[in-house]
């Protein structure tokens, strides 16, 4: 007997951005084509914050991360903004036991309701990793599985069409505990359940909700490292890293002994720039979500349109956010190059005081765009 099941219909694509894209297969399925900026967009959950826990790390296996830095204020849950937005319920089911979190997610599959697992992406094999790197905020959408050969059918952002995965690989990624307790992905998934009316809001109205929503992440965050103060604080930060970050620590991937300046130099560019992020700490997908809006006539002319006005508003800050997303990458890179080409003597090969300069010419820039996009009015 071969007990395979695929769900018809249910496709995935390439993205950047492994909540994005897999928010956008399941919107896809159920009768929401658009692209993954747009599902990003419609989310509202771009923003930026910091964490800087580097005083106290000594590294290791099995440790907090010694500093954070994000693009996003938010991830996949039941409060779904896009969701909202399109009549459909999120559903978060977790569970203690992984035997039952497959179960459960084999259910659902059998009744063609695809899933979104977190995992942790260490134990998927078909990423090939070069080392034993633990997220376990990674998403991606299961579409069938096959129990003869004990195989699972997961779509991930980084590949083409859906990867096998052995099913004890997958208990293993979703019932992780390595690293930051609030990236164990205890057996999360996530189903979904649209209107059987099908009504939902204006698309052209819920797209200024949430740019509202970014506006209020950026211009009113609930704390001080987040949003814009966030980032006048990471500036006032690099400040301190000749001696928050001059200390020989254990790297946490590879267990080799190395200065914290090049660990978290290497971090802050995954953050900005590999991890999902599609470069420039979400910016890039940002702009083209803005982009979209200036260039799709659903907007300008449904229910609720934009004005010419309105369009103008954003057509200005397009450039704007292109600028602040050139000097992330940019800065970015400053860190890179100087983890690479120096090791640990990297502290003493860069200007501290110059980066942080950098980070407050991004800072005012995202200052000038998010006020800009205050004046979008729901």
């Amino acid at each position: 007997m071969n007990n395979k099941y695929i769900i018809k219909d249910f496709k995935h694509s390439v993205g950047v951005h492994c909540e994005s894209s897999s928010l956008r297969d399941m919107f896809e399925f159920y009768g929401f084509p658009m692209t993954e900026a747009m599902a990003f967009g419609l989310d509202g959950t771009m923003g930026f914050g910091f964490f800087d826990s580097s005083a106290n790390f000594m590294g290791g296996d099995n440790t907090d991360l010694p500093l954070f830095v994000g693009g996003k204020q938010d991830s996949i849950n039941p409060n779904s903004l896009a969701c909202r937005l399109l009549g459909i319920t999120l559903r978060k089911q977790s569970f203690t036991s992984s035997e039952k979190a497959w179960e459960e997610a084999k259910k659902l599959i059998l009744h063609d309701i695809p899933v979104m697992l977190q995992v942790d992406l260490a134990y998927l094999d078909y990423m090939e990793l070069k080392e034993n790197i633990h997220f376990g905020g990674h998403f991606i959408t299961l579409g069938g599985f096959n129990e003869t050969k004990g195989i699972a059918y997961v779509g991930d952002s980084d590949f083409e069409g859906f990867q096998a995965v052995p099913l004890e690989k997958l208990k293993q990624a979703r019932s992780s505990e390595h690293g930051p307790s609030f990236l164990h992905p205890k057996n999360a998934q996530y189903s979904m359940l649209p209107r059987p009316d099908g009504k939902h809001p204006p698309l052209a109205a819920g797209v200024k909700l949430a740019i509202q929503k970014v506006v209020n992440h950026m211009l009113r965050p609930s704390m001080s490292n987040n949003g814009l103060q966030g980032l006048k604080n990471f500036a006032e930060n690099i400040l301190t890293w000749n001696e928050a970050f001059n200390k020989i620590i254990r790297n946490p991937y590879n267990q080799k002994k190395c200065l914290l300046a090049g660990l978290n130099f290497e971090l802050i560019y995954g953050y900005i720039e590999e991890w999902g992020t599609g470069g420039a700490l979400f910016r890039n997908i940002y702009k083209s979500f803005l982009e979209e809006i200036t260039e799709t006539p659903k907007f300008t002319q449904g229910p609720r349109p934009w004005t010419r006005e309105e369009i103008q508003i954003i057509e200005k800050c397009i450039p704007i956010i292109s600028d602040s997303a050139q000097k992330w990458t940019e800065f970015a890179n400053i860190l890179k190059k100087a983890a690479e080409d120096f090791k640990d003597d990297c502290l003493e090969k860069i200007d501290l005081s110059e980066i942080s300069k950098k980070l407050n010419k991004i800072r005012i820039l995202e200052g000038e765009l998010f006020h800009n996009l205050l004046k979008i009015k729901i």
